[in-house]
């Protein structure tokens, strides 16, 4: 394999600013009944890795909890609004220690058969997140909110009977299936279910319940994105630092996967989102001011795929989104890129 040509600028490539700000979409409808109908709730959890704890740059210790240490239960006792209905998602800390979740889970309906119907939820930013540390046997919990299907026209949604939801915890990659039926979109396209950040169950981001609120999750304006532009190269791909340091002025956590995807000069997406490489876990991280977390950004070498299945182009940047915040930052970066969706030839590691 090719080792890949790097185009950019030596040295570290500072954010440019906060260009791209991604805003919760909002329920349309006058209507406030529901098409969804209430079912059991029981739910089969996958097994993932034990969470681990990392230090960072002016930072300390934490312990995210991981998929397996969690139980994933949803209230299906709704309450309706402008077109729509909302229920609590519930995180139960199964394990004998504490350990902390920052941030949105991800949600999607599913069929009988588990596959996805329509879009994933969107991500409500009218709640900020907080990280939330939970004691063994403390629970936190999310709003989901299932818009009515008939607020949006047929042809663009092609409304459907979802069997269940497929939840993932923040900042984990092993998914909860959920029995719920409820009226569902099949077509990608109409984002018919949104989410909130995590709080401790019983309160709108106060203690109780076990748990602590503690430092507040990174927001993108707190935070300087910077790119270490001397690569190193292995088995036909570049690896980059990716650094997120903490401007704040005070104390703040980050927990997962950044968002990337390249872009060209006018500041569309290029090809696919970047992957996620979980061959090292999340971890909760709290930075100081100044602090600096790290991720790493692997860019594989266009001239492995197909011409016709990658279509290679130059990227003059990156669209990067920091873990658990739905506004993005651009950095400048000239780099070979795939043009057409399919090949995925960017990963991302969790922050560390």
């Amino acid at each position: 394999m090719r080792r890949s040509r790097r185009t950019g600028n030596r040295g570290a490539l500072c954010v440019l600013g906060v260009a791209v700000l991604v805003p919760a979409l909002a329920a349309c409808g006058s209507s406030s009944g529901s098409s969804s109908s209430t079912t059991s709730t029981g739910s089969t959890t996958s097994t993932s890795s034990n969470a681990t704890t990392a230090t960072t740059s002016g930072g300390t210790t934490a312990s995210a909890c991981a998929a397996s240490a969690l139980a994933v239960s949803l209230d299906t006792t709704g309450s309706g609004t402008a077109g729509s209905v909302y229920y609590t998602l519930k995180f139960k800390n199964t394990s004998s220690q504490s350990c902390t979740l920052a941030g949105y889970p991800g949600v999607s309906g599913v069929n009988a058969s588990g596959g996805q119907l329509g879009s994933a939820a969107g991500r409500n930013a009218t709640t900020a997140a907080n990280t939330v540390t939970l004691a063994s046997g403390a629970s936190a919990t999310a709003t989901l909110q299932v818009t009515e299907v008939g607020n949006f026209t047929a042809s663009t949604c092609q409304p459907t009977t979802a069997a269940g939801l497929r939840v993932f915890a923040p900042n984990q990659t092993v998914s909860t299936r959920i029995a719920f039926s409820f009226g569902a979109c099949a077509k990608a396209g109409p984002v018919y279910l949104h989410v909130t950040p995590v709080v401790l169950a019983g309160s709108s981001g106060g203690s109780g319940g076990g748990g602590v609120v503690s430092t507040p999750v990174c927001t993108t304006p707190e935070l300087a994105v910077r790119l270490g532009t001397n690569g190193s190269g292995a088995a036909g791909s570049t690896y980059y630092p990716l650094n997120f340091t903490n401007r704040s002025g005070h104390a703040c956590t980050l927990a997962g996967y950044p968002g990337v995807s390249a872009v060209n000069g006018s500041g569309s997406q290029l090809g696919s989102a970047a992957g996620r490489n979980t061959t090292t876990a999340a971890k909760a991280l709290t930075l100081a001011n100044g602090g600096t977390a790290t991720s790493t950004l692997q860019i594989a070498d266009v001239g492995n795929y197909p011409t016709a299945t990658c279509q290679p182009t130059t990227a003059t940047g990156l669209r990067v989104y920091v873990p658990s915040q739905a506004s993005a930052v651009s950095v400048a970066f000239s780099f070979s890129a795939c043009a057409k969706a399919g090949p995925v030839y960017l990963h991302v590691s969790a922050v560390g």
